[in-house]
């Protein structure tokens, strides 16, 4: 008898609650397969803010420092007024656990969100958080976390492309000055073509070596110890030399410290110190009192110019100047007349002359001045026996018949 298909038998319904069941547990089996879904699990809601997606869409990975933690939720535009850094906001829908620990305690106030490119060729991006430091606190839900832009393929591309113009633009004048340079026009067209300068640069070079030559056969010869600089370099006599005037400069520096010699005494005697400051002060004093004697100088100099005084008149009086050009005038006249007296003199003219040429004169002085001197010594000798014997010249002879 065949059955009825309106009519469902208990039997049926069974099978067809089992094949339900196990459908549900298939679909929970796979959809669990790629951990993206787990009704069991408590997730936690994050938000990020950036200045465009580039790449980022829903269901792209979170990662907590490269370890996987949730997927975007959603990517919102934010309104037209808000900053150029935050255009766009993500949802994060991350995990409240991470090995048995909150995920709060490694997502922080001071972690950040990046957008961090799949590969090198793929536009897609995902977002990478930096776990926080002790520093910061534990975020909270839906806390917005600060984020920063990855460099993105868009990017790197423009930047080649600004690259490429900049190169272009120089390019041009680059092949003007190298197409000048080929014709030997500017300076360094005649550095590439000239071949003067060739030779003369070759020339520079073999002086060079010779010279660095030359050079070394001296550093060899001071190396020998030939030469003043090979003495100078390698006689240890010299070194002890200097050794023993380092060592007497170092003795004479102690007795300075020291206070020893004139020249340590000059350093640290106070009383020198004291003189030489009084000393100072004396020349400062004179130095004031020079001061005011070159001013009196000064006011007698402009005395003097202005004809004030005696001295001012003897400079500035015209007929004292006519009274003394007389005088000198009658100074020569007298001068002229000794002269002429002085030849008539020589001459053996004159009263004067005869006294200065006359012989017989010279010996009658002659002999009066003799007769003088002796007359002198007969009374020196008179006197002299007069002291002594007085008696004798004194006696007094009384005779009345």
């Amino acid at each position: 008898m065949v059955q009825s298909k309106d009519k469902l038998n208990l039997s049926q319904v069974r099978v067809g609650i089992f094949v339900l069941f196990g459908l549900a547990i298939l679909a929970f089996l796979i959809l669990n397969s790629t951990g993206d879904f787990n009704p069991f699990e408590k997730k936690m809601s994050l938000r990020a803010q950036f200045s465009a997606a580039d790449g980022l869409r829903e269901g792209s990975e979170v990662q907590l420092a490269g370890v996987r933690i949730g997927r975007v939720q959603q990517v919102l535009l934010l309104p037209p007024d808000s900053p150029e850094d935050a255009k766009i906001e993500a949802v994060l829908s991350v995990d409240s656990t991470l090995n048995g620990d909150p995920i709060s305690e490694r997502i922080r106030t001071d972690s950040t969100a990046q957008l961090v490119a799949v590969s090198v060729l793929a536009n897609d991006k995902i977002i990478n958080i930096t776990p926080g430091t002790p520093s910061g606190t534990p975020v909270a839900e839906n806390h917005v976390l600060p984020s920063r832009d990855a460099i993105s393929i868009n990017a790197l591309t423009r930047t080649g492309n600004e690259l490429l113009q900049q190169i272009n633009k120089l390019a041009v004048p680059a092949n003007e000055i190298l197409n000048k340079a080929n014709q030997g026009e500017g300076t360094l067209g005649r550095i590439v073509n000239d071949d003067a300068l060739y030779e003369n640069l070759d020339a520079t070079v073999a002086e060079t070596r010779l010279t660095m030559v030359k050079l070394q056969s001296t550093i060899e010869r001071i190396n020998r110890g030939e030469g003043t600089a090979g003495q100078l370099i390698n006689n240890p006599e010299l070194y002890n030399s200097l050794n023993r005037t380092v060592s007497q400069l170092e003795s004479i520096s102690n007795d300075l410290r020291a206070g020893r010699g004139t020249a340590g005494k000059f350093i640290t005697d106070d009383a020198l110190y004291n003189e030489t400051r009084a000393a100072m002060t004396d020349l400062r004093t004179s130095a004031a009192k020079i001061n005011l004697i070159a001013d009196d100088i000064k006011l007698i100099t402009t005395d003097l110019n202005a004809g004030t005084g005696s001295l001012g008149r003897l400079l500035r009086d015209e007929q004292l100047y006519d009274e003394a050009r007389d005088t000198l005038a009658r100074f020569n006249a007298t001068a002229v007349r000794v002269e002429n007296l002085i030849g008539d003199a020589q001459a053996g003219r004159g009263t004067i002359g005869r006294l200065l040429t006359d012989e017989t004169l010279y010996n009658n002085i002659n002999q009066t001045a003799s007769n003088v001197n002796q007359l002198s010594s007969e009374g020196t000798k008179l006197i002299y026996d007069f002291r002594q014997n007085p008696r004798r010249y004194l006696r007094i002879r009384l005779s009345i018949f």
